[in-house]
Formats: C-alpha cells, structure tokens, sequence
C-alpha cells in the first residue's frame, strides 16, 4: 500500500485513474511527477483497484484502502468499460466536494446497474442493506475484508440483472471461489436481512400506483429464488403499507431520476428496519388486467402524460 498519509500537509494528491496500467500511462505519472515542482505527487491507479463500501450516509470509496476523498483531484486519464461507473463515482466525489476531469462524467457516466444504483440512494441517506461492491478481478483477493465487513451469510447479486435473477447466498469463504468461476458476471456485495416481508412498489408519475407482496426467498441452494412462483401475485390496497414506506419508495425513485420504477422494499424480522433492496427502472408487469391492476396503471398514467 503506497503511504499518502505522510504526505499529507506537504503536497496536494492527485489520483490518475486508467481503465489499466499500460507503460505509456506509468510513463505519463513519472512525466507529471517530474515536473510538478513540489506542488502534488500523482498515484496512478486501475478501476479495478477501487473498493466500494456503501453504508447509509457512511459510503466511501477507497483505492485499496486510502479513501479517494483523500486525494485533492481526481483525474481519470482512461475510463474506457468502466465509463459506466464514473456516474455514481462523480456523485461521491461531489458529496466530498473533491475536484475531478472531466465534470462530464456527471451526465455521461450515469448508471443504473446495482452498485452505482445503490450508492446513490446511500449518499442521499435511503435506507439500504451494507453493500460491497469491487471489481471481479478482485474478489478473491478482498474476499476476507467482505467477510469482515459483512458477516456470513453474504447476499451477492450480478449488478446488470434484472427481476430477481442471478442472486447468490454465499455461507462460507470457499462460496467465493464457485461464485467467480460460476459466472462471469460483476456482483454487489450485501449484508443479509432475514426479511419478515417484501413489497413492490409500482411508482409512475411521483405517486405509488400499485403494491405488490412479494414471494419469500429460498436460501436453501447457492441460487437465491423465490419459494413459489406458481401462485398467483398479491396486489394490497395502497393504504396497507405504511406512510413512512411509502415516502422512502418515492425518495428512491425520485433520487435516480425515474417517473416509472418498481421499488422492491423489505422488513427485517425482530428489527422492523426498513431497507429499499432494489430500485428497477423497466419494472415487469403481470399482462392480464383481470388478476392485476398494473395493466390498468400504466394505461392511467399515459393518458395522465400525454393529456
């Protein structure tokens, strides 16, 4: 771990962030470090390198283990695949009110895959499960600082999927090791919630329009799936959840920019925390409007919209 704490109070930091260390970017730091006159000292860095730790109004964001907002710039040289991160990362950076090239990341680095999801609605302090999010490359290496950070069991879910597929139950350390050479996807990371109940919350136009009781989860397996996908869908009465859940799902919607999004919100057993698990910006319907109302809302808020 290189040592930017000593520093500190002598130079200001710039972290150079590539999409991967190639000779001419190692080449480009010793350039910039040569002739910065005792001003910064630049580090360069890999994506791959970053470490997400997302807690409710406690995120950070470490390259290893120094806090990004510790550096006094942020420039990213290179962003190529990992372009999609820089939306979520900008975000962060702005909270820490910490200087980056190129403030364009702000608009064309805006995601909606779970990691960068879910540190936005951690920043703006929603209620969401401890996540860990880093970079396939790395998650055997961080495996042990996961566990520490999260406990056994572990919840990880692929970061581009949608309607409940490709989340895994990881109970023990060598769970890690089937998961990455079972898939090739990216995972998030999360604290496990014995959840005592889940709802859906259908929002178009700012207003909750539909709630959904979801099915219990089966934890039996490595793959996370619902006990019952048989049986019919249970619609409640909107007044049935509560006004405080009601708000959160709206804030989370409203925070990620959707005017159409299908908030799946749990209760934890013995705490009765509420947490917001996902946020879907293409949220599935049942298409039968005898057994659902969610055929009738979408009808109702188009004609809303387009009057």
């Amino acid at each position: 771990m290189l040592k930017y704490d000593i520093l500190q109070g002598m130079q200001k930091k710039i972290l150079v962030l590539v999409d991967f260390k190639s000779s001419s970017k190692k080449k480009l730091v010793r350039y910039l470090n040569a002739n910065a006159k005792n001003k910064y000292k630049a580090f360069l860095h890999s994506f791959t390198d970053l470490y997400f730790d997302i807690k409710t109004g406690k995120t950070k964001i470490k390259v290893n283990k120094t806090d990004i907002a510790n550096f006094d710039l942020v420039f990213v040289r290179r962003a190529g695949k990992y372009v999609r991160f820089m939306g979520a990362i900008s975000k962060y950076l702005d909270k820490k009110k910490i200087k980056f090239v190129d403030p364009a990341f702000r608009e064309i680095g805006m995601s909606m895959d779970k990691a960068s999801s879910t540190l936005r609605l951690a920043i703006k302090r929603v209620p969401v499960p401890h996540t860990i999010f880093c970079f396939k490359e790395n998650i055997i290496f961080n495996k042990k600082r996961i566990i520490q950070a999260l406990g056994l069991p572990i919840i990880a879910k692929a970061i581009l999927s949608q309607r409940n597929q490709n989340i895994y139950i990881l109970k023990t350390e060598e769970d890690f090791a089937i998961l990455v050479k079972k898939s090739s996807r990216e995972f998030i990371f999360q604290k496990f919630i014995d959840i005592e109940k889940e709802y859906r919350f259908l929002i178009m136009g700012e207003k909750v329009m539909v709630l959904e009781q979801k099915f219990k989860r089966n934890y039996e397996n490595l793959k996370v799936e619902y006990q019952d996908l048989t049986g019919p869908s249970v619609f409640l009465e909107l007044d049935c959840a509560t006004q405080n859940a009601n708000k959160i799902s709206l804030r989370a919607a409203a925070i990620l920019g959707l005017d159409v999004a299908g908030v799946d919100l749990a209760i934890e057993k013995i705490t009765r925390k509420v947490y917001i698990i996902e946020v879907n910006k293409g949220p599935g319907i049942e298409p039968d409007a005898k057994t659902s109302p969610e055929l009738k809302a979408f009808s109702d808020y188009l004609l809303n919209r387009i009057s």
